[in-house]
């Protein structure tokens, strides 16, 4: 019986330590999830939930989305550009003085 004891607990010590070293991966892995935007499945009803009982969040998330989504000025006939890789760059020209 005590050698049965002692696998268990060798079992239970491999586990917290494969768990604590595996940790901070695991962690990282579900931070660039969410960076990326890919949420669960249930990651739409918090926005719903949000703009019902907190309307201040929604409200400040969609500002914070609109400060990072900066729309790109358009061409005109006269803008200094050129195709690059099958892209039209637009060269703008840099402000001169104060």
């Amino acid at each position: 019986m005590d050698a049965v004891a002692w696998i268990i607990a060798a079992v239970a010590g491999a586990t917290v330590l494969v768990l604590v070293v595996l940790a901070p991966r695991l962690l990282r892995r579900q931070l660039d999830r969410r960076l990326e935007g890919a949420g669960g499945s249930l990651s739409g009803v918090g926005g719903g939930f949000d703009s019902v009982w907190r309307p201040s969040a929604e409200e400040a998330h969609a500002e914070w989305e609109a400060q990072i989504e900066m729309p790109a000025p358009a061409p005109t006939p006269g803008d200094k550009g050129h195709l690059d890789d099958g892209r039209i760059t637009i060269d703008l020209d840099e402000p001169t003085g104060p």
